[in-house]
């Protein structure tokens, strides 16, 4: 039977409540319910897919040269890295997020073209955030100051050079934020995580693990206040599963 008849009864929202009706049914709830999980299915692949290529892609640029030399309690490796080129800035910002994510596009501007002679370079990893400390400061300091260093000292922000470049024949920025510099060959105790890119907390307590780890090894710091953060991998599109995270400090040798 069709339902034109339907259309004939003048029985005011008669035909609104039919078709709420129909809507609100077992059978047509079931298949929305059954849509609707296929269509999150393909987001969550695509999202997944997508990311894995992130994660593969990454792993593949090229990273500074290191010798892990001692394995420290708590998981702490030390290391020798060779020398390495860095494009640098300061970002005068007292928080991660907000530092690294700034002094990041200023970096990546000039990997990306913003020099002489407008280049294009190739993506590197990792990204690094340091910060120093002021021996002068006395001020109390929040806990993104006491790791990066005093309220008075801005974070630095880098990007790895890649190694065809030397110091000479590295393109020059055309941002006067961005320096390029050589960074000697030294010794890093670092630690080693997955998932998103660290909170003020958790580098802490990173932190908290090397220093541990150096004493009980008769080590010290190079630098008393200075931490290093190095993210590997973007922080949106790959699953935090997969992303690379490490804390460093400098360590006399």
């Amino acid at each position: 039977i069709g339902l034109d008849w339907i259309n004939k009864l003048s029985i005011p929202g008669f035909q609104s409540v039919y078709f709420v009706n129909i809507m609100l049914s077992p059978v047509t709830l079931g298949w929305i319910g059954r849509l609707a999980a296929s269509l999150l299915a393909i987001i969550g692949t695509t999202r997944y897919g997508v990311g894995l290529y992130a994660w593969r892609s990454a792993e593949g640029l090229e990273k500074p040269k290191y010798t892990v030399i001692q394995k420290l309690s708590d998981g702490v490796e030390l290391r020798k890295y060779e020398s390495y080129l860095i494009a640098e800035t300061s970002v005068p910002k007292d928080g991660l997020s907000e530092a690294g994510s700034n002094g990041f596009r200023t970096c990546a501007g000039y990997i990306f073209g913003k020099n002489k002679p407008q280049e294009k370079m190739a993506m590197t990893a990792p990204v690094r955030v340091s910060g120093s400390s002021s021996s002068e400061n006395k001020k109390p300091l929040s806990t993104f100051a006491r790791i990066f260093g005093g309220a008075e000292t801005k974070t630095k922000v880098s990007f790895v050079i890649g190694s065809k470049y030397s110091l000479s024949s590295a393109p020059r920025p055309l941002d006067d934020k961005v320096s390029v510099k050589q960074v000697p060959s030294h010794y890093l105790a670092a630690t080693k995580f997955s998932g998103p890119p660290p909170s003020d907390k958790r580098i802490q307590k990173e932190r908290t693990r090397i220093d541990s780890a150096l004493k009980e090894a008769n080590l010290k710091p190079k630098s008393g206040e200075e931490t290093f953060v190095y993210g590997y991998h973007d922080p949106f599109i790959t699953p935090n599963l997969l992303r690379k995270n490490e804390v460093g400090v400098l360590v006399e040798k």
